[in-house]
């Protein structure tokens, strides 16, 4: 597995090496302009076309996957026509701005519908008897919850896509854990796919973090949710062995930033869930960093508070990884841990709404009042506003 793991990381790190030595070509077309008025907190125009590092990648090592006959080259060929559709609906929108979040969505779905013709990639238990009894008697809604399920995780993934390395930081947590029960259950063809996935996506981390010198994209984050969510249905699919919470566990935290957040713009401010905002965990972390030290004026200050938010929420996302590895068979565990996330991530996005939260001020309170005492009120502002509607203008 290693020549796989070698391969397909030098080969993406030259091909994203390639894209940012000449992004003065194509950032006209690739490049992700941050300005004042929308979500972003990036500084410039920042090529945003890194699923291509990462297809290239992975391309690279299914191929020598197939020479090596871990796999055959049908199956090398189902799964690019699976993830073709999504992955390229997501560069169309990289390139473009043009492709809405419903459309990308869809084609996620697509993606899924062809997984579980060509790849067998159904999932048809969740370890709760009245629900499996149901996916046994009526195997389309079997079908349903797979497309349903294998579109929210790639959409999922796109939706904390917004410090450098955060996204790609959660992919890796979760492909190590998948490839390590892989390992555990000895299913090698599984093992062989998520290290080729490990392989391709740090050859683009390297890239992305600390430097934020290029995004994942569209592109990149919707392929890397739907090919972890496929891994995910397949070794449950497989391995009865293992927990159908498993996967959840391995990756709740973007499904629950997702569904969190969907919630709170439909209920709690009467908006579109699919509508873009400044209020996601990640980012209200990041504007506690921002007020509690001086202001983010310089593009490279601005882009090491990035990073340093990133570490905080990778580390958020393993508490759920740790577990989700120790109790991969072991439905009740992993249930008590994906409850004791969700309690730990309210409350920590409770203090942050009612700005409590001084773990990152590193001035005398003076100096802080001083230098943020504006934006901080504009921020906490909003952020009341999103618990309490009532009191928005």
């Amino acid at each position: 597995m290693l020549h796989l793991l070698i391969v397909s990381f030098v080969v993406s790190a030259i091909t994203g090496w390639l894209v940012v030595r000449w992004q003065d070509v194509h950032a006209h077309l690739s490049g992700d302009r941050a300005v004042s008025s929308d979500h972003k907190i990036h500084k410039g125009i920042i090529p945003r076309i890194g699923g291509l590092v990462v297809i290239t990648g992975w391309t690279t090592g299914m191929i020598l996957a197939i020479y090596y006959e871990k796999f055959t080259l049908d199956t090398g060929l189902f799964w690019a026509l699976c993830l073709t559709p999504v992955f390229v609906a997501g560069l169309f929108e990289d390139f473009t701005k043009s492709v809405s979040p419903v459309q990308r969505l869809v084609f996620s779905f697509i993606t899924a519908l062809m997984a579980i013709n060509l790849l067998d990639a159904n999932l048809v238990r969740v370890d709760v008897p009245i629900v499996d009894a149901l996916f046994l008697s009526f195997p389309i809604i079997a079908i349903a919850f797979t497309v349903v399920a294998v579109g929210g995780i790639a959409h999922a993934i796109n939706i904390v896509d917004g410090l450098n390395g955060l996204a790609a930081g959660v992919c890796f947590l979760a492909y190590a854990a998948l490839g390590y029960v892989s390992f555990s259950v000895g299913d090698h063809y599984l093992l062989a796919l998520s290290t080729i996935g490990i392989g391709s996506l740090m050859g683009f981390y390297i890239w992305n973090y600390p430097s934020g010198q290029l995004f994942c994209g569209d592109g990149g984050a919707y392929f890397l949710g739907c090919y972890i969510a496929i891994l995910s249905v397949l070794l449950v699919a497989r391995n009865p062995e293992v927990s159908a919470w498993f996967p959840l566990l391995l990756i709740l935290y973007p499904i629950w930033e997702t569904l969190f957040s969907a919630y709170r713009r439909r209920i709690h401010r009467g908006q579109k869930s699919t509508v873009a905002d400044k209020l996601h965990l990640h980012t209200l972390l990041y504007k506690r960093l921002h007020c509690g030290s001086q202001p983010a004026t310089r593009g490279a200050r601005r882009s090491r508070r990035n990073s340093d938010v990133s570490v905080h929420l990778i580390m958020l996302a393993g508490s759920t990884v740790i577990p989700a590895v120790l109790f991969w068979n072991n439905t009740l565990w992993l249930l008590i841990s994906a409850a004791t996330f969700v309690l730990v991530y309210l409350s920590l996005y409770r203090t942050l709404v009612r700005f409590k939260l001084h773990y990152f001020v590193r001035q005398p309170a003076a100096s802080v009042k001083k230098n943020c005492e504006l934006p901080c009120m504009s921020v906490k502002t909003k952020l009341e506003e999103s618990v309490n509607p009532s009191n928005a203008p």
